[in-house]
Parts: C-alpha cells; structure tokens; sequence
C-alpha cells in the first residue's frame, strides 16, 4: 500500500502536493494526519466526492510499502504515522520546500528544492512526464502555489512557481475559485481606503439577495479597489457588492458578486460599463457619488432572482421507513447507488441514514435492527424556497452530503446533494472524473443553446422531424411525458446518421404507445414485463418505447430487475454518459435539450466514461460495448473508467456473464467496420482470455481474425454470399479454444438449428480437411468439390482465415468462384428417354457427370448426353444396367 501524507493543520500547499503525488504515484492513498486549515476544510467539504481519502484509523502500518511525505520532512508533523518515517523496510520519498532541519535518514528519498510550494516541485515532475490534469485538478495545484507564494508576491517566490502556475492556467486552472479561499495583502493606502468604506455601508434588500453600497472620497488614486470591495463583502457577508468611490477627478463604480448565481453585469452595464457576471466596473465623470449612487440603486432591479432549492432538487425522493432494518437499507443503497436514504414516520422525517452509519452497524454485527437505532436526527432540512447560498452554507458548516427538502408539514418533497451545489459552481467543469483531452475524430458536434429543434430541422429528415412531433403532440394531449434519448440524440449531436428511435416516457409507456399507434397507425408489439413497446410503422421503420424506469442488479453480471422512476433516475442506469442524452418531445417544451451528466463535454473531449463506479460490475458486458465506442468514434475510454473496467476484468465479472448475452455483445462488437481494432483492444486488455479461456496462441489467433475481416471484405467485393458474418469470426477463436469452451458456446449462445449443426461439423471436421487443402499435391478439381462442398461459405472462409494460407485461399476461392456453379444439365427426363429405369441409378450417373464437367471433360448438355450413352447404355439390359459396369 502506498500512502501519500503531509503535515497536521493541512495548508493548501500541504493538501494540493497530495493531490498532485496521486497523479505521479497511481493507487496511492491521500491520508490527512490531523486537522485542516479553516479554508482548506472549507474547499474539501464541499469537494470531498472528488478525493480519495483514506481514513487514517483504516491504515495498518503492517501494510504500508511506500511512503509519499509533502510539504514536510519532520516526523513530529505527521501524527501517528510519524514513527513510520524511522522504519528502514518502508520505501520513504519526501517532497519539500523548507529547509531541513536534520539530516534525512538513509532509506529516505528527499526531493527538495528552494521553490516558494512544494507543489511546483510535483507540477514540474507532472509537466516532464507528459501527464494529463484535468482543469478541477490544475485549480487545486494552483491553489497551493498562489497560498503559499502570497499570491506570487513572496520573497521566496522564484521564477519556477510562476512557470507552474502558467502551466497550471494553460491547463484550465480556474483564477476564480482560486480567489474564493486565497486572500490577498493590502497596502497603507488600501487599508486607509477599506476602512472607510466600512463606514459608509448601505444594506438593500434586493429580489432577496442581500445586497451592499459603500461609498468614498479619495484625493488621491488608490488602486485594487476591486480586491477591497471583494474582502469588504466577505467581512460584511453580503451576496454582492457595489463600491462608489471618488479618486481624483472622477467616479469609480466596482461591483463584486460573492454568489455565482448574483450576475452584477448588466446593472453596471447600464451604467456604461462592463466586465463579467462576477466582476464589472465603470468610469463616470461629471456626476457626484450621490448621483451615481442613485442611478446605480435604479438598475438594482435588473439583478436575477435567487436560485432556490425547487430550482434544482431531484424528486420524488426514495426514503424508508424507521423500521427498516440495516441490512435492508444496505441492499436499497446497493440497489439505487444512493449513500444515504432520508427515515420517515408516517410521511414525515424524522431522520438520515447515511452509507456510514450502515457499515458501522454491519461491522458490530447489528444488521437485522431498525435503522431508526443508527439514524441521525439532528436532521438539516430546507424549505422549497430556501436560497442555493444558505444551502451551500450548510452542507460545508456541517460537513454533510445532502439536504432533503420539506414542505409546512415535514413531508419530504426533494433533496439536494452536493453534486447539485458543484454543477452550479463549476458548471460545465465540475469536477468529475474524466480529462478532456482527446480528439473527437472531426465530427461536427453541434453547438447547444438549451434547444435542440434547430439541430432537427436541419439533420433529420421531413419524414422523421415530422415524427417526432407528433409524438410530442400526442404525449401532451393524453397527459405524458415523453423523451428522445440515447444513441439517436448522441449521433444527432455528431452528425452522424441514426435513426433507430429510442422513446422513454414517464409513467407508462405501453399504455401511451397503444393510444399512439391509433392515431398514426402500424403495429404494435408490447412487453409488459419490461414495460417496453416496439411500434413498427407501415414503411417498416421502428420506434422503441420504454417506461422511464431506474434496474436493479441482484448481483454481478445479473439481468436486472426494473422498476419506474423519473426521466433523470432512467439516463443514470445507462452506460456511458454519451449515452444519457436526450431532448423533450411534448409541444410546449418540444427540442428542450437534457444534459444531466455532461454528456455532451464528453461527446467534444472524445471520451467514454461510466457514471458510477460498479457499472462494470452490475452489467460486465459494458466493458466490451465500451471498446465498441471507442473505435466506433474515435474516442479514447476515460482514465478512471478504464481502472474500473480493469478492475472487473481482474475479478472474473466477464466470467459470470450466461454465453448468450456475451455472444450478442461480441456480435455487435465484431460486425462493426472497426470490430477489428475492437478485437485487438480486447485482446490488449485480456478481455478475450477472460471469455474464451487462455489462449496459447494469440498471435495466430489475431493474424486468423484480420484475415477473416480481409476475406469478408473480398466475399462482398465478388458478391459471394456470406449468412451470418459474425459466425465467421466465432469459429476463426473457437478454433483457438480448448474442447471445453468450444462446448460452453454451443450450448449457451441459443443458435438456430441450422447455424448450430453446421458450427458443430466445422467444429469436428476443419482440421483434417485443412491437412489435405495445405497438403501441395495436386487436387483435380471434382476432388476439391468433393472435399468442399460439404462446408458452408461461412465455414470456409473461416477456415482459410485459420489456414493463414495462400494455397488453401487459391483452392477455397476458386471453389466459392467457379467450381460450386458448375452445375449438371442433364436431368431424369433425359435418362428416362435413354430408355434407363428410375432409381438409385439417376444419382450416381448425375453425379458422375458432374464430376466430369468439373473436370473439363464435358463442356454441355449435349456432351453430357453422349456421355451416359457411351459409359452406360451399352451396360443396359431390359432398361437396368448389369454388374458390369464402368
């Protein structure tokens, strides 16, 4: 175990060394060793679902291997791992700006450097090896660097920490957020000047944002006026701020928003000025600060209304009663994904559970009593029209994950978690797991302003445009809500063709397809299980609709279980979050464009990520699907996503998959223009190892599937048919697997009998026609036909794939060309006329001649003829042949 440390009281140098260490060191645990400076807690409350920290009370020294120490090398300022520092069989790197003290023990690696943050020693190691950050990430290193730096004003400052910090804004690094937790010295004069603006503040009332107006006079020019105003809201905890001063000969407006849903920029824009939603300011000459105070107060209005928790929490909320037990509410937590459930009584809350507070339960064998024992009921809750400020308040002051909201009553109505609260912070960049790096393959993503009805009247056709909103029409009229999601609105966005339509509605989807199908016509299918329907219209064209619904996995690599849910709780189940898009169909709203796991940012960095970390191990087979889309588009699968892939691939989850659900995955996989790359991929990642058993043989294994995918593409080119291209390539790897796995597919994959008889003769039978077919000895050609004729096209192609052979390619290739068209004129009713009687007789004469048209001997029908009259009618007696035959 390596684990990744820094001092006790936690600075932002301290804390955002960690984080760079676990890019440099993967796997590694960050630990703090004690308590966090106020602002860094502050950050880390609200942050902490985007670190991996480890609690120090879980670490055994018995397993620690290596030891990453930042910001430090004294082991008293490392709490109760300090001792370990001592102990020569622990690999110890420490990474440090200060000076050190004493003379650093001979197992320990120091990488010290007289720079103004550690941190800059890790972005530098981080920029040499070419490794990615995401623009979340850069923020949290730049943090530590402009903290302990003074913002880049130190003496200790040096040349590397600016270069680090140019690095780090190069990346994303986001100034903004950086300002939120780092203050800035002031000079005299912006002392002098801050003081007298606290003298002189005004408190308004505005759409129920507490608003300020300070006022001054300065003779002189004082400059920072906008770091002042923005400190002076801090001290005065306002949620924006507006500072009119007079400096010399004219008037100085600043306006400082401190909420990110306060935009200030169009009341200084009325002004004459401009700037940003957070930050706008304004020259005016002529006019006295009283004046400009008055025309300021006059545009107040035109500040936006707060954003409450209506606005943004997530309803119906799933709760349990107090008399659940905790094992039960174990299960629902696996069973949703949730980390806590709110605990009713009658319909109103009376307390959290939170995922905690479960495994502690578990852990002292308390499983089967009430969770209403363990439930926390010193409960935070909000109201419908609380502000998203006081929200955020709380969740950092009490260092919560989420807020259910109530009504008059106590009933729960919603909840917010601190996903919700972030996604309003960072806003498109919130922190996640992803790093947006990577090419898109030059498609032309569209540009999204909320609507998407643009985007479908231009990409899609008249026919389909006109579909859809009937559809939409329709779902209004009768009371539903209905959506177009998934891969048809990730290709609409791509510009790539797709019309296969995926309809999700809320409620009950089978109930609103059988009112629409009487309005539009064609045939409808239902699945009332699954709550699905399947509309095939009279032009042959489908619609899939589906019961907006949340499943449920039992256990690894089981189907899943359904139940209904809303609109947002359905794009969570899926796979990918390219996969979570969707727009609205019902009229009023018809086009509005959903977007609730960044789907779209992933669609333009070209990556493929998960939306939860155990989604490989519910559904395995998104493993090989994931491949899939990354050939298919170019794209690169997601550095996290892909250690959770890696991880279910090393716990055997491919294995539990039943052969039937593998083998349409594999299907869909191979089938693809780039199955190929998607084989190879698999193969990389020993995804084919963990389905077909260990293969000796890879090479061969590979060079057989890139032959067969060469063969398929010359079947077509000469319009030789193929039934079933997939089967080709299953019996290319089949014959790379032992007996035992050969037997598990064709007993689990479900063939049709057909497709089953001949998979198993090939099975039985390529290798010894394979020994005579590479054997150079000369075949004449009814002796190839002989040979041949008993394999289906597909079996042959799959067995010259196998052969790796130009001889056997020559020999199948003319057999599927020429020699399997030749084919006999001469007919019964030729050999009656010739005065033979019917039998057994007309085949083998039949198939005689035919040994000899392959052969070159016989050229027609005439020639056919003549050759049954002088091989067999001069054997005839009484119309039957004697023993004495040819």
């Amino acid at each position: 175990m390596d684990i990744i440390i820094t001092h006790t009281n936690t600075d932002f140098d301290g804390f955002a060394s960690m984080v760079a260490c676990t890019k440099l060191y993967p796997g590694g645990k960050m630990v703090f060793p004690g308590k966090l400076n106020k602002n860094v807690k502050e950050f880390y409350s609200l942050h902490k679902d985007s670190f991996d920290v480890m609690e120090l009370s879980k670490i055994n020294p018995q397993k620690v291997k290596r030891l990453i120490v930042v910001d430090t090398s004294s082991s008293k300022r490392l709490g109760s791992i300090g001792p370990l520092l001592s102990n020569g069989n622990i690999e110890v790197i420490i990474y440090d700006h200060h000076p050190v003290k004493e003379e650093l023990l001979p197992h320990i690696k120091g990488v010290l450097a007289q720079v103004g943050a550690t941190v800059t020693i890790l972005v530098e190691a981080i920029k040499e090896r070419g490794i990615k950050i995401t623009p979340f990430e850069a923020t949290v290193l730049a943090l530590g660097i402009y903290e302990d730096t003074g913002n880049l004003t130190y003496p200790s400052t040096t040349v590397r920490d600016v270069n680090a910090v140019s690095y780090l804004l190069q990346q994303g690094a986001k100034l903004a957020i950086v300002g939120e937790y780092i203050s800035k010295p002031l000079n005299q004069g912006q002392r002098e000047l801050l003081d007298k603006l606290m003298d002189n503040i005004e408190h308004l009332k505005v759409n129920d944002w507490n608003i300020a107006i300070t006022t001054g006079y300065f003779d002189d020019f004082i400059g920072g006026v906008g770091e002042i105003t923005k400190k002076l809201g801090n001290i005065d905890n306002v949620d924006a701020i507006f500072s009119v001063v007079y400096m010399v000969d004219r008037v100085h407006v600043v306006g400082r928003s401190l909420k990110t849903e306060v935009s200030i920029l169009e009341c200084i824009q009325r002004l004459g000025g401009n700037g940003h939603k957070m930050a706008a300011a304004v020259t005016i000459k002529g006019k006295s600060v009283d004046e400009v105070v008055t025309l300021l107060k006059h545009h107040l209005h035109l500040l936006p209304s707060p954003l409450l928790a209506r606005d943004i929490m997530t309803k119906p909320v799933k709760t349990i009663t107090s008399e659940v037990t905790v094992e039960e509410a174990n299960r629902l937590m696996l069973r949703y994904g949730h980390t806590g459930f709110p605990v009713v009584e009658d319909g109103k809350l009376v307390g959290i559970i939170s995922r905690r507070d479960v495994d502690k339960a578990i852990h002292h064998k308390l499983g089967h009593s009430p969770v209403k024992g363990f439930m926390s009921r010193n409960i935070v809750k909000v109201k419908e029209n609380t502000s998203i400020s006081e929200i955020q308040r709380a969740l950092i002051q009490k260092d919560i994950g989420r807020v259910p909201v109530v009504d008059d009553n106590d009933n729960i109505i919603g909840i917010i978690t601190r996903t919700d609260i972030l996604k309003l912070i960072h806003g498109e960049e919130v922190p996640r797991w992803h790093k947006p790096l990577y090419s898109t393959g030059g498609y032309n993503i569209a540009q999204v302003n909320g609507n998407l009805t643009a985007l479908i009247n231009s990409r899609l056709p008249k026919k389909v445009q006109g579909l859809l909103l009937l559809i939409g029409q329709k779902a209004q009229k009768e009371g539903y809500k209905a959506y177009a999601i998934g891969g048809f609105v990730r290709d609409l966005l791509l510009g790539v063709e797709n019309l296969d339509i995926d309809i999700v509605v809320e409620e009950n989807a089978i109930s609103f397809a059988e009112k629409l199908v009487k309005y539009i016509g064609g045939n409808l299918k239902t699945y009332p299980n699954f709550g699905t329907a399947t509309l095939t219209l009279k032009d042959g064209s489908k619609i899939d609709f589906a019961t907006a619904r949340m499943e449920f996995y039992p256990f690894p690599a089981a189907l899943p279980e359904v139940e209904e849910t809303t609109i947002k709780h359905d794009l969570y189940r899926r796979d990918f979050t390219i996969n979570t898009l969707g727009f609205k169909l019902n009229s009023p709203v018809f086009g509005d464009f959903l977007d609730f796991f960044n789907g779209k940012k992933d669609l333009e960095d070209g990556i493929i990520r998960v939306l939860y970390n155990l989604s490989f191990v519910e559904d395995p087979t998104r493993i090989l699907r994931a491949i899939r889309f990354e050939a298919r588009y170019g794209f690169k699968i997601e550095e996290q996503t892909l250690a959770f892939m890696e991880n279910a691939i090393n716990n055997n989850m491919l294995e539990q998959v039943k052969v039937s659900r593998m083998a349409d995955e594999l299907k869909l996989m191979l089938v693809e223009k780039t199955g190929l790359a998607s084989f190879k991929r698999a193969m990389d990642l020993g995804i084919i190892d963990k389905i077909f058993g260990e293969i000796e043989d890879k090479k061969g294994l590979l060079k057989g599937m890139e032959i067969s995918n060469n063969l398929l593409a010359m079947c077509k080119d000469k319009g030789i048919p193929i039934d079933e291209p997939f089967l080709i390539y299953l019996r290319t790897i089949l014959a790379y697997c032992s007996e035992g796995v050969r037997n598990k597919f064709l007993k689990g994959m479900n063939l049709e009998k057909n497709n089953y008889d001949d998979l198993v003769y090939f099975l039985t039978e390529y290798q010894g026609i394979l020994e005579k077919l590479i054997d150079p000895k000369f075949y004449s050609p009814s002796q190839l036909v002989s040979m041949l004729e008993r394999f289906s096209n597909d079996s042959l192609i799959a067995l010259t794939a196998i052969s790796g052979s130009n001889l056997v390619k020559k020999r199948v290739f003319l057999y599927l060309e020429e020699l399997s068209k030749i084919s006999v004129e001469i007919k019964g009713e030729d050999l009656l006329e010739l005065g033979l009687k019917p039998g057994p007789i007309f085949s083998e004469i039949i198939q005689n001649v035919k040994k000899e048209k392959l052969d070159g001997n016989i050229a027609n029908k005439e020639e056919e003829i003549l050759w049954v009259k002088s091989r067999y009618l001069p054997k005839l007696k009484d119309g039957e042949l004697t023993d004495e035959r040819y």
